[in-house]
């Protein structure tokens, strides 16, 4: 009885304290209008339908996109609040001129909120064994370092508005897939970053807030891309690795890109976790996003080590195996 009783007292403890979340979580920031946000990757996906939102709720935008069709788009289809300008996270001349066009605008009131959204796939790979040195460095550039190198810039801005610092992270900084591990080791990266940053800033006032999207539909994870890049990829490797692997493998590596593209999810939950983030009194830390990353990605990554790679194999069962290891097996 004393075991129940217990277990009783934790339930209604976690019940009372998801409620209390809950409510503290429906409100909302006051005169939103007098708002500045910058936003990176706003050419499409995320960014660039967060940036449609935020124009929509009042807010004064900034959205950063890598090129010049995609400045152009924004500006033809958006109101007079959303200024799009020209920004390549990867280039801190640019990073430099793009933070100096917000501070002529925002002055002394400071900006409100910075979202780091800009990011890459990187090459489509099949095993971690193919991952090249310059798919590290592509896939580090883009999510990771541009990350830092942007935030360290706006951050004079934050501190004077004590405001927001959203980082799009992923469920691969989770759990990382073989089949991606240049993109895995770069939300990792982006994890530790947005930790260690939202523990330095608590006392200016600043909150960091980690997005962790699971497999959703933009660009990044278009399958006609992914689907040439595997075909490239294996293209690039030896006669000797070709055959080590063999064609089946390959096969099967585009079979489960295909399965993955069918059960991705819409990216408008995405773009609400962040709106969240960004207008909410009491918004969280750490934004988990889609069924998927609940039911699959969050038990593993909590599983001992061993008991997780296991849960991981079945979960994958189905994987590409390599010719040589079936002939082992």
């Amino acid at each position: 009885m004393e075991v129940f009783t217990l277990l009783e007292i934790i339930a209604v403890l976690w019940v009372t304290y998801l409620v209390f979340t809950w409510w503290l979580e429906k409100g909302r920031v006051s005169q939103l209008a007098d708002k500045t946000v910058v936003i990176t990757g706003c050419d499409t996906g995320f960014g660039n339908l967060l940036a449609r939102r935020l124009d929509q709720l009042g807010l004064r935008v900034f959205a950063g996109c890598l090129t010049e069709a995609g400045v152009a788009e924004l500006r033809q289809s958006c109101s007079e609040r959303l200024q799009p300008i020209q920004m390549d996270v990867t280039s801190s001349d640019s990073v430099q001129a793009a933070f100096r066009v917000v501070e002529r605008a925002v002055g002394s009131k400071g900006l409100w909120g910075l979202v780091n959204n800009a990011g890459i796939l990187g090459s489509a790979v099949a095993t971690a064994e193919w991952v090249t040195l310059s798919d590290y460095k592509a896939a580090l550039n883009v999510n990771l370092l541009g990350m830092i190198d942007v935030t360290k810039t706006f951050l004079p801005l934050l501190k004077k508005s004590r405001g927001r610092v959203v980082n799009v992270g992923s469920a691969a900084g989770r759990l990382p897939m073989h089949s991606n591990t240049h993109y895995s080791v770069s939300k990792y990266g982006v994890e530790a970053f947005s930790d260690s940053l939202r523990r330095a800033m608590r006392c200016f006032g600043i909150k960091v807030h980690i997005i962790e999207p699971g497999i959703f539909r933009t660009n990044i994870s278009n399958l006609d891309i992914l689907i040439r890049g595997l075909d490239d990829n294996w293209q690039r490797q030896s006669p000797e690795t070709r055959e080590e692997y063999g064609e089946e493998f390959l096969q099967a590596a585009k079979d489960t890109v295909v399965a993955i593209d069918r059960i991705k999810e819409d990216p408008v939950t995405v773009v609400d976790a962040m709106e969240h983030a960004l207008c909410a009194t009491h918004p969280r830390s750490r934004y988990v996003i889609g069924w998927k990353v609940w039911l699959v990605v969050v038990p593993i990554s909590w599983l001992p080590t061993d008991l997780g790679d296991l849960a991981y194999r079945l979960v994958l069962r189905k994987e590409a195996t390599p010719a040589s290891c079936k002939k082992d097996e």
